[in-house]
């Protein structure tokens, strides 16, 4: 993701987001540790969203329930902090801090995948965020990711809680790549490069 020393491994995604007996054959890759441990609040306020998420398995309703409530008491600020603003039945989050964590995500699974930095803007896409008229995020903003082609052959070692794939191909007339991922089989978030209006 830059041009920095590593000075350990980072797990993609964090280690926080697996339930403990799913901790097994978890992605690393080489990190600084502006991009490591800096960022840990950021990867619990996000896995606390997630699992909040409706359409997730029961794997996200008992790590909810259970490691992330306890993250809530340990720390009432992260709790605050993620249902803070609320309006009728949904809540409002920092788009900016989840859209940074999974761009570094991103980064670190085409790094994982290619061996290479990514040379691109990704930019994510949400299904489970909604517009106050219902609306997804996806559809709003990305209205023909329907014609987007399906690839149902996804990567990862611990599939019930994260998956994702590459598919590549022509982006911006450029040779590139989307990256598609799922937390917790229902929490879908599509990685584009960041498309230049024509």
């Amino acid at each position: 993701m830059c041009s920095e020393a590593a000075t350990g491994v980072e797990h993609v995604p964090a280690r926080c987001f697996f339930p403990r007996e799913h901790r097994v054959n978890l992605i690393t890759v080489p990190s600084c540790s502006r991009h490591n441990n800096e960022t840990s609040k950021d990867d619990e306020y996000a896995r606390g969203i997630i699992v909040s998420a409706l359409g997730n398995n029961k794997l996200a309703i008992d790590h909810r329930r259970d490691p992330v409530r306890r993250s809530y008491l340990h720390s009432p600020k992260l709790f605050q902090n993620t249902f803070q603003i609320q309006k009728k039945d949904a809540f409002f989050h920092d788009r900016d801090r989840i859209d940074n964590l999974m761009i570094k995500i991103a980064y670190a699974l085409y790094y994982h995948s290619y061996r290479k930095i990514w040379e691109s803007k990704p930019e994510p896409y949400y299904k489970q965020f909604l517009f106050d008229d219902g609306k997804s995020d996806i559809e709003v903003r990305l209205p023909n990711y329907e014609t987007l082609p399906k690839y149902d052959i996804y990567e990862g070692g611990n599939k019930s809680v994260f998956k994702y794939h590459f598919l590549e191909g022509k982006i911006n007339g450029k040779n590139n790549c989307l990256l598609r991922m799922v937390f917790y089989e229902g929490f879908e978030v599509l990685i584009l490069p960041k498309i230049i209006p024509q």
